[in-house]
């Protein structure tokens, strides 16, 4: 069998003793060049489901998260001046209420826990015997729940 004699040796032309050489370079920055217009494709989902975009809805949710928790906890509720009054068995009361652009949490009107941050509106309205809306506007973005209960009061 015949050996074929090779006019380029391959390890010379992409290494040398100094490092890459151009030709290296140029192949590196063509494989790079063809391949950037399709990182957009496979970056782009991955970004639409980033936390960041669906955050109004996240905090909508858990905000709807706590006003149902006090209400399985409550034996009364309590509606005025678009606040809510969450009355437990024990005589405590939780309010829901707005404070300057946030919707903060009382505890027999001690101290509060801040709920949301900047809500350019809350309003609460009796739509029924037993329901209530709650409706904020966060960031342009409006939310509205209906939440029921057997013993509902406006004052």
């Amino acid at each position: 069998m015949k050996q074929i004699k090779s006019f380029v040796n391959i390890s010379r032309t992409t290494c040398n003793e100094y490092g890459y050489t151009l030709l290296t370079t140029l192949v590196a920055l063509t494989i790079f060049m063809l391949t950037l217009p399709m990182m957009n494709n496979l970056i782009k989902p991955i970004a639409d489901l980033s936390p960041l975009n669906n955050i109004n809805q996240l905090e909508a949710r858990q905000f709807d998260f706590l006003i149902s928790f006090e209400l399985n906890r409550s034996s009364e509720i309590r509606i005025a001046n678009n606040r809510l009054h969450f009355v437990d068995s024990e005589g405590q009361i939780v309010t829901f209420e707005q404070h300057n652009r946030r919707v903060i949490r009382r505890t027999n009107q001690q101290g509060f826990e801040v709920m949301m941050f900047d809500t350019h509106e809350f309003k609460t309205e009796k739509i029924a015997s037993n329901a209530f809306k709650v409706h904020f506007t966060r960031q342009g973005q409006q939310f509205e729940t209906v939440f029921t209960h057997f013993n509902i009061k406006e004052y």
